[in-house]
């Protein structure tokens, strides 16, 4: 499973810091197109759900693309790429920006991702890390958050991201009371037992050749 955030060209006020997580768009492209020489095969939420869950067949080299925060430079610069692949992917939306200036998605980018075959996912109200909530911001942050993309969509959206890819242990129930089936951090290992809330993601680094991409491929997956 791969999870990235920005997805277009570096600016010259961009801090190092800032471009590990800025992919820019001739590397995102470079990246898709390894999936493909590799035989790598999309899949969505869920589809891994049900492979997990009952067994369900997947393609073979099944991989799970993913996007958080729901940045504007995912709508111009990956999806078209992601549509020349035919891939599919998965977008986790950060509510309190939807439909905000500075670079956000909007309602109708949102509801045109989720028609094209992409999936919608809740990646929080406001990006607060869960590690630190109380009752109240379980209602905003994932109630919250939930009800809104659902309303857009038109149908459920139980999948989650952690933001800062962070989760604990006290955060499970929440999340699984919360209608959540499936939830995705960045890093570490999933416990064994709650594999389900906390499925593992590499974030593809931009700063890597295409032979380093591929090799943290093959030994990550």
């Amino acid at each position: 499973m791969l999870g990235y955030h920005q997805i277009r060209d570096w600016r010259p006020a961009d801090s190092h810091s800032d471009r590990s997580i800025i992919t820019p768009v001739a590397v995102f492209e470079q990246q898709m197109n390894t999936l493909v020489q590799l035989g790598y095969h999309t899949v969505t939420p869920d589809q891994l759900y049900r492979y997990l869950v009952s067994g369900s067949p997947l393609p073979s080299r099944p991989m799970l693309i993913s996007f958080d925060d729901g940045s504007m430079g995912q709508w111009p610069n990956a999806f078209p790429i992601l549509r020349a692949h035919r891939f599919t992917a998965t977008f986790f939306i950060m509510t309190v920006t939807i439909d905000k200036p500075g670079g956000w998605l909007s309602i109708r980018q949102i509801q045109a991702l989720d028609r094209s075959g992409m999936t919608i996912g809740i990646h929080t109200w406001d990006h607060h890390p869960v590690t630190g909530y109380t009752t109240a911001d379980w209602r905003v942050q994932l109630t919250g958050a939930k009800s809104t993309l659902e309303r857009i969509v038109g149908h459920p959206v139980p999948w989650f991201a952690y933001p800062y890819g962070a989760w604990n242990a006290a955060a499970l129930p929440h999340l699984a009371d919360g209608g959540v089936v499936m939830a995705f951090q960045l890093a570490g290992r999933s416990p064994s037992s709650a594999p389900l809330l906390t499925v593992r993601r590499l974030m593809p680094s931009p700063y890597w050749s295409m032979p380093t991409f591929a090799n943290q491929l093959t030994s990550q997956f």
